[in-house]
């Protein structure tokens, strides 16, 4: 597909997102953003993972496309890949996860193009903050972009686990957007990796608990 046409396609589509679903979003399920500041691009996005919904409720709110993850196998699916293509998706070898998505990530975000990731690696069962993975850091380092972190309170309510389409009501919803991390100058990589996630951790689990705390689980 041409650049051009490719990118107009996918500025086509974030608007069309922005015109017919966040007013709906906001008033279906009382939808709350929050940010710390408008987020710069290209930028490694890291959010907690709660739901399918998680990628939209993400994007939606952001002037600029931001590239996802997915696994290769929809790339054979032609109505699928027309949008993977468009939104310069990021395809996930089954065989070698890490490698390929590194790769994907590294290249959208040296290209200008904002990613998102989950460093929990699987949405939450239970709701609350898992064990993150080093990941994102290490995309951002190697690109040399910032990390966003990105709380989300509440969007299992928009898609619970074992539905197999959104809600199109449901309880407050809540979108958190931090102030950008950086990778420390001076120290050993995979040191500066494990200095930025828990960084990330440590946000996220103070949004976790302010949330918890004023609007329960």
């Amino acid at each position: 597909m041409n650049p051009v046409v490719r990118d107009g396609l996918a500025r086509l589509m974030v608007g069309l997102a922005v015109l017919f679903l966040r007013v709906p979003i906001r008033f279906c399920f009382r939808c709350r953003v929050r940010m710390a500041q408008v987020p710069p691009h290209p930028a490694v996005f890291a959010a907690n993972h709660r739901s399918f919904a998680d990628p939209g409720l993400v994007g939606m709110w952001l002037r600029e496309p931001i590239s996802y993850f997915a696994r290769s196998d929809l790339w054979d699916a032609v109505i699928f890949r027309f949008f993977l293509e468009v939104m310069r998706s990021i395809p996930v070898e089954r065989d070698n996860p890490g490698l390929s998505s590194m790769k994907g990530a590294v290249e959208r975000l040296r290209q200008g193009m904002s990613v998102l990731a989950f460093p929990e690696g699987t949405r939450t069962r239970d709701g609350r903050l898992g064990r993150l993975r080093d990941g994102p850091a290490l995309f951002a380092r190697r690109a040399g972009v910032p990390i966003v972190p990105v709380y989300l309170h509440r969007s299992e309510r928009v898609w619970p686990r074992g539905a197999i389409v959104p809600r199109l009501a449901g309880g407050r919803i809540e979108i958190r957007y931090g102030r950008p991390i950086s990778s420390p100058r001076g120290l050993d990589a995979r040191l500066a990796d494990r200095v930025v996630t828990e960084r990330l951790r440590r946000w996220m689990l103070r949004q976790e608990r302010e949330l918890l705390a004023s609007r329960g689980a």
